[in-house]
C-alpha cells in the first residue's frame, strides 16, 4: 500500500502545479533517482556504452546518464498528469504535424488490414499510446504487471478514459480478437517481459528481443507500424509514424519471425541514436555478468508469486 500511496501523492502534486513547474520539480527528482538508485545507473551506464562507447568517452556516458534520469522523472511527471489530458487539449503537447500523424494511423486502422504498433523505451511512450487511443483508437495496449495488483490499478486507472484496453502480456492471446475486431494493438518492442523471445542484433549486438508481435503479424497478415513520441526543446512531442513493416511467409517460421524483428530493431536504433537522452533502458539489454539472466528470474518469480496469490 506504501507503493500506492507515493504514487497517488506524486498525482497530486503533479496534477496540482503548472506543467513547467511540475517539470522543473521532475528535474529534481530524476537527479536524486539516479544518485539513489544504484542498479538501475549500473546497468543504464552498460547499455549507454554497448549503443554509444565506441564514438563517446566514459565522461560523456555518465553526462548522458543523468540527462536520461531527469527525462524519464519528467515522464512519469507526465504520466502521473495523464487525467488532464484530453482530444481537445492534446495540442498542448503534441506538435500540429504529430496530429496529422495520428491522423494517418485512425486512416489505417479502418482499411481492413490488422495492424500492430510497436516502439522502444524511446521518449514518452504512455502519452503516444494516449494520444493514439483519443484520435486513433480503440487501442489494445499489452503490458507488464506490477507486482502490486494496487499500483497495477492505479497505471490502468489512468489509461482507462483515453480509448486504450488495457491487456496484461500474460493474456497475449487477446490481442488476436483485438485485431479481428479492427482494434489496434500496442506493444514496446525492445524488451522480453516473459524472459522469452528471439535472438536479434541491435546497435550491432546480440540481445534477447520479444518475438510475440512478429508471430501474431505473420499469423494474421498483420502490418507492423513502429511509432515514436520524442519530445522538443520547446516541451513539445514529435509524434512519427514509420512505414509499415509487412511480416514475410516462407516455410521457416522462426526466420520470418526473426526478419520482422531485426526490420523493426533497424527501424529503432536510428531514432535512439537521434535522441539517446530519451532512451529509458533501465533494464539490461545486452547479458553483462547475466544481468539479464537474473532480470529475467526476477520477473518469472513476480509472476509465479502472483499466481499463487490468485489460485488461494
Amino acid at each position: 500500500m506504501f507503493a500506492v500511496a507515493v504514487y497517488n501523492l506524486g498525482a497530486l502534486l503533479a496534477q496540482s502545479l503548472s506543467l513547467p513547474t511540475a517539470h522543473k520539480l521532475s528535474h529534481v527528482v530524476g537527479r536524486l533517482m539516479c544518485f539513489l538508485q544504484r542498479r538501475n545507473r549500473r546497468i543504464l551506464l552498460h547499455n549507454l556504452e554497448v549503443a554509444f562507447g565506441h564514438e563517446r568517452s566514459a565522461a560523456d556516458l555518465k553526462r548522458l546518464r543523468r540527462e536520461i534520469f531527469k527525462g524519464f522523472a519528467v515522464s512519469v511527471t507526465d504520466f502521473l498528469r495523464m487525467p488532464l489530458v484530453n482530444r481537445d487539449n492534446l495540442g498542448d503537447y503534441i506538435t500540429a504535424e504529430g496530429l496529422e500523424n495520428i491522423g494517418r494511423l485512425q486512416v489505417l486502422a479502418s482499411d481492413g488490414i490488422p495492424t500492430i504498433l510497436t516502439t522502444a523505451h524511446l521518449g514518452n511512450w504512455e502519452l503516444m499510446a494516449a494520444a493514439t487511443g483519443l484520435l486513433a483508437g480503440p487501442l489494445s495496449l499489452l503490458v507488464d504487471v506490477h507486482s502490486n495488483p494496487y499500483v497495477t490499478r492505479f497505471f490502468d486507472n489512468r489509461r482507462a478514459d483515453k480509448g486504450i484496453d488495457v491487456v496484461p502480456v500474460s493474456a497475449f492471446h487477446k490481442s488476436f480478437r483485438a485485431l479481428k475486431k479492427g482494434h489496434l494493438v500496442a506493444i514496446v518492442g525492445d524488451r522480453p517481459v516473459t524472459g522469452q523471445g528471439i535472438m536479434a542484433t541491435y546497435f550491432g549486438r546480440q540481445a534477447l528481443m520479444p518475438d510475440g508481435y512478429a508471430v501474431l503479424a505473420r499469423r494474421l497478415g498483420a502490418r507492423i507500424v513502429p511509432l515514436f513520441l520524442t519530445k522538443r526543446p520547446d516541451g513539445k512531442h514529435d509524434f512519427v509514424v514509420e512505414k509499415p513493416i509487412q511480416p514475410r511467409v516462407t516455410d521457416d517460421v522462426e526466420t520470418d519471425v526473426r526478419d520482422a524483428v531485426q526490420r523493426c530493431l533497424a527501424v529503432f536504433e536510428p531514432h535512439v541514436r537521434r535522441h539517446p537522452e530519451q532512451w529509458y533502458v533501465f533494464h539490461p539489454i545486452w547479458d553483462a555478468d547475466n544481468a539479464a539472466g537474473r532480470d529475467r528470474h526476477d520477473m518469472r518469480r513476480m509472476r509465479e508469486a502472483k499466481n499463487t496469490r490468485s489460485n488461494r
